[in-house]
Parts: C-alpha cells; sequence; structure tokens
C-alpha cells in the first residue's frame, strides 16, 4: 500500500508540475511586450474578416530617434514596417503607420495595454496575403494566437484550476508524508498568511483614529508593515515548534489544512502576477 501511494504521488505531482509549467512557459515566452527595446506589446493581422492573427513583438527589431520608433519583420519573405510618431500627449500614446512590401497599410490602436511595461497594441489591416500563408502564420505563432484566443476568462480559470491542485497537491503530501518538508512548508504557509492577515486589518485603520495618538500616514504604513512581518514571523516561529516533535492526529489534521490553502493562495497569487506581467490579463 505504502509503493502504491508513493507511486501515486509521484505520478500527480509529476503530472501537476508538467500541467504548470508548460502553462507558465506560454506565458512567459509569448509574454506581451516582451521585447524590451520593442516600444508595442504587439500587433494583430486583420487580414480575416472573422479572425485576427496576433504576432508578438519579440519578432521585431527597433530603431528609435527622438521623433518617431521604426520596427520591422519579414512575413513571407517580406518586409512588414511599423513607424511610431511619438505624440505630444502626457498619456504616450503614439500614432502608427505601417507599410507591406512597400504598399501602405492601415494601421488602427494606440490603447495602453497591462504589458511588463506600459505599451500599447497595433491592428494592421489590408495585408494581402492567401488563405495558406495566412494558416502557416497562425501555426508559427500558434501559442501566442492560443493565449489571446482563449481569453482573460479561460486563462483565469485555467490558473484556478492550477491553484486548487495545487492546494489538493499540498494537502495530500502533508497528510500521508509528514516529513520535515511538509512541517516546514507548513510553517512558512502559516507565518505568509497570518503577515497578510495582519497587514489587512492594520491596513484599514482610518487615519482619524490615528491623530489622537500624533501619528502620520507615513508613521503608519511603517507600523502595518513592521506589524505583518513580525507577526508573520511569529507565527511561523510558533507552527515550527508545534509541528517539530511526531504529530499527533490533531496537528496533522492542522498541517494538512495549512499547506492546503498556502498552496491555493500561493499558487494562485503567483499565477495572478504571471498573468497580469505578460500582459494577458488586466
Amino acid at each position: 500500500m505504502r509503493r502504491i501511494r508513493l507511486f501515486l504521488s509521484t505520478v500527480l505531482l509529476g503530472l501537476w508540475l508538467a500541467l504548470f509549467g508548460t502553462f507558465l512557459f506560454l506565458l512567459v515566452f509569448d509574454a506581451r511586450g516582451g521585447g524590451i527595446d520593442v516600444p508595442f506589446a504587439g500587433i494583430s493581422i486583420n487580414a480575416d474578416p472573422q479572425a485576427a492573427i496576433y504576432k508578438p513583438n519579440r519578432i521585431f527589431t527597433c530603431t528609435e530617434t527622438d521623433q518617431q520608433s521604426q520596427c520591422q519583420t519579414d512575413i513571407q519573405g517580406r518586409p512588414l514596417v511599423i513607424v511610431l510618431e511619438k505624440l505630444p500627449d502626457p498619456s504616450g500614446l503614439s500614432h502608427c503607420q505601417a507599410q507591406y512590401d512597400g504598399n501602405s497599410l492601415v494601421c488602427l490602436g494606440g490603447y495602453v495595454d497591462y504589458a511588463p511595461v506600459l505599451s500599447e497594441s497595433f491592428e494592421i489591416n489590408g495585408l494581402e496575403l492567401s488563405p495558406q500563408q495566412l494558416e502557416t502564420l497562425q501555426q508559427k505563432y500558434w501559442a501566442t494566437n492560443q493565449l489571446l484566443t482563449l481569453g482573460e476568462p479561460k486563462l483565469m480559470r485555467i490558473s484556478q484550476w492550477l491553484s486548487i491542485s495545487a492546494g489538493v497537491l499540498a494537502a495530500y503530501f502533508a497528510w500521508f508524508h509528514p516529513n520535515r518538508f511538509s512541517k516546514g512548508l507548513a510553517s512558512v504557509i502559516g507565518g505568509l498568511i497570518t503577515g497578510q492577515l495582519i497587514w489587512a486589518v492594520l491596513a484599514t485603520v482610518q487615519y482619524d483614529a490615528l491623530t489622537p495618538y500624533g501619528l502620520t500616514l507615513d508613521d503608519w504604513a511603517r507600523v502595518v508593515v513592521i506589524g505583518a512581518i513580525a507577526a508573520g514571523f511569529l507565527a511561523m516561529a510558533i507552527l515550527a515548534l508545534l509541528l517539530r516533535h511526531r504529530t499527533n492526529r490533531v496537528i496533522q489534521t492542522f498541517m494538512t489544512l495549512i499547506n492546503g490553502v498556502g498552496g491555493i493562495w500561493t499558487t494562485g497569487y503567483f499565477l495572478l502576477f504571471m498573468l497580469l506581467w505578460s500582459g494577458f490579463a488586466d
């Protein structure tokens, strides 16, 4: 029974790591705005009335002056050139011009997008390509197109299922394999959760309640941060002492719950951050 349980644990963990790693790799590799020297998040080619083909900005090479940026890539062996003229606008938006193989195209957009850096996305119309060429482009950049086609709601649901499964796995290992790693993880997660809860409580205190004590907003901000960190470390130390010795049924159940909740909490926050960073969520 022990061998079967160990085999099942290994298979489940390997499967989750494969799914999580694949999802994370796609978010990082196809991040909108991933090209550091490219002043836009990406472009979409509306050659088909019913579908758009998305191209990541990492495929462009750019030269920049004080007045404009010129970026170029090849599509089917012919150059696609994007020229962005900087507008005297506090928002930092740009006017877009596009050419494909020397022919002018309609370039729309200029809206602010959430990406690793604040950037813009543009839409190209009038690119005359055959259905076969369009299919080739879509297959070449299938990951970017698939992520953007899924959209934010479905990507958020994928993140939620990965987070829930991470919590289930963490709880499973804590219950069936209560070793030092499980105990240490429970202590760390308990400290993190406690610190965040204390921060959330202290941060809701109204400024009117602080004035009688002579505290400024900056003073209270430091109190909130220091108090949350201190509470987190204190909770971590207490949990470590409780879980140090051989666990009984009550402590093991408590450790299982902490690991389960912590697995969901940490994975969920991490994936939410990655979705925002990659530009696939607002």
